[in-house]
Parts: structure tokens; C-alpha cells; sequence
């Protein structure tokens, strides 16, 4: 996982990493503009951006809509500056609040990252129909769904990509 930090004021850009790394989070740059946060997130991949709700060339509903889906970001800031944050995507932080609250709520959106996507209605179906082709051959709709569940962990897929395995098992 990776953490920047973003404030406008040098010293609270500090004060807010070293909160981070004393609850055990490693932080890889702080910033005090958007675009400074923007170059450190380039390369990242599953990134966090802690930032406030405004920098001096951004406003984080800015920041969120420039990053695109590439890094999730939490704006701490005080209820009156939270309000004014548009974007959808952003995570919200209420000040005062502890380091302990700070890192919980980096590590939420993290586990939140890493969840994977919902299941579609075209995974459902192909799923339901490799059931079913199981279940003619003597499963019950548990066992069926066990067997796919179990494959999928087995070869590490999508159980999706498992019921297509085994539709197309079944067609040769």
C-alpha cells in the first residue's frame, strides 16, 4: 500500500505523516501541492492520497477527479470544509481526530480496494448454468456450487472463469 500526504501548510503535512507512521504506516512522500501529489502517484498502483480539502493549486474534489480512479482519497478536514467536497469517489475525514483514526481510515479504504468486484448478472447466469450442467451429472445445486467455489480457490480464478472452465468440459 501506498500513502502520500497532501496539505498546503508544510507543517501539517508533517504532523499528519508522522501520525501515520506511529500507527505503523509508511508514508511515501509528502506534499504540499497537488501537483507534487500527483507526480508521486503516477507510478502507484492501489494508492491512498490523505490530503485537505484544499491545496494551494487543487481543491481535493480536483485531486480526485485528476487521479481518475488510479488512488483513493481521504480528505481530513474540518465538518465545514467536508461539506464542501463535491466529488463521490472522495473518502471523508472529520477533524479533531486521532492518529489511530487516521490510519484506521486508510486501512479501511485499503481493505475496500482489495475487496473484489461484485459479482455481474452475466457471471450469475454462467455460473447457474455450470450448476446446472453439474447437477446432471448427479450433484446437488450445495454440492455444485462447493465444486466451483472449491476450483476457483484451487486455480486461484474468478469462479466465473471456473464455470466457463467446466461449461466447456462439459462440451468436449
Amino acid at each position: 500500500m501506498t500513502v502520500v500526504v497532501a496539505f498546503s501548510r508544510p507543517e501539517t503535512a508533517q504532523r499528519f505523516a508522522g501520525a501515520l507512521e506511529a500507527e505503523g504506516l509508511s508514508v511515501l512522500r509528502v506534499c504540499t501541492a497537488g501537483a507534487q501529489a500527483l507526480r508521486a502517484l503516477e507510478p502507484c498502483e492501489d494508492a491512498v492520497l490523505v490530503c485537505g480539502a484544499r491545496l494551494p493549486d487543487r481543491t481535493a474534489d480536483e485531486l480526485a477527479r485528476d487521479l481518475d480512479g488510479r488512488a483513493a482519497v481521504l480528505v481530513a478536514a474540518r465538518p465545514e470544509w467536508l461539506a464542501l467536497c463535491e466529488e463521490p469517489s472522495l473518502h471523508r475525514l472529520a477533524l479533531p481526530a486521532s492518529g489511530a483514526q487516521l490510519a484506521g481510515a486508510v486501512r479501511a479504504i485499503v481493505r475496500r480496494q482489495n475487496r473484489p468486484a461484485p459479482r455481474t448478472a452475466d457471471e450469475g447466469r454462467l455460473i447457474d448454468e455450470a450448476k446446472r450442467a453439474l447437477m446432471a451429472r448427479g450433484m446437488t445445486e450445495a454440492e455444485a456450487h462447493r465444486f466451483l467455489q472449491r476450483e476457483s480457490m484451487r486455480l486461484g480464478v474468478r469462479m466465473a472463469v471456473c464455470a466457463q472452465l467446466t461449461l466447456e468440459t462439459e462440451r468436449s
